[in-house]
């Protein structure tokens, strides 16, 4: 299963949207938008984005907890279907009653392909890679069905 796009709705709902595979190893795609809130893990996975939001926009470190992380768009090129990513947040300002809207760079985890010699100004660090990750795990929780209160697909015991 491939993320393609995770994101909070206006309205505090969670969106996915995700690929998997079918038995001609083709890639079949699905979204979903539910109002049931997911786990805790889930949310602070996306708030842990702040700091590579602050990073990448070159913002003052001061500016962190003015960051809200509502989501992430993922891609995937190249001969081995390397990860990019942009994430997609919004900050609050002093002066003004809306927040602005901040999206990241479009950054990929490594070259697209191996032969490529590209600026490293185009990847993502390390840990930023590893916190995607994380926020895709936790999509993939969401989709199989653990929310804020647990499994929905656990038989009740007792």
């Amino acid at each position: 299963m491939r993320i393609k796009k995770v994101k909070i709705t206006k309205e505090d709902r969670v969106s996915i949207s995700f690929e998997k595979r079918n038995k001609k190893q083709e890639y079949d795609e699905y979204s979903m938008t539910c109002s049931e809130k997911a786990a805790p893990s889930f949310y602070s996975r996306l708030n842990d984005l702040r700091r590579h939001v602050v990073d990448m926009c070159e913002l003052p470190l001061n500016y962190l907890d003015r960051i809200t992380v509502r989501g992430v768009s993922f891609s995937y090129g190249g001969d081995t279907a390397t990860m990019g990513a942009t994430i997609i947040s919004r900050m609050q300002l002093k002066d003004s009653i809306t927040d602005l809207n901040l999206n990241t760079p479009h950054k990929t985890e490594e070259y697209y392909n191996d032969s490529e010699n590209g600026d490293p100004m185009t990847l993502l660090s390390g840990d930023c890679v590893n916190d995607l990750i994380e926020v895709q795990e936790q999509c993939v929780k969401y989709i199989n069905g653990e929310r804020e209160q647990g499994s929905l697909f656990k038989e009740a015991t007792g």
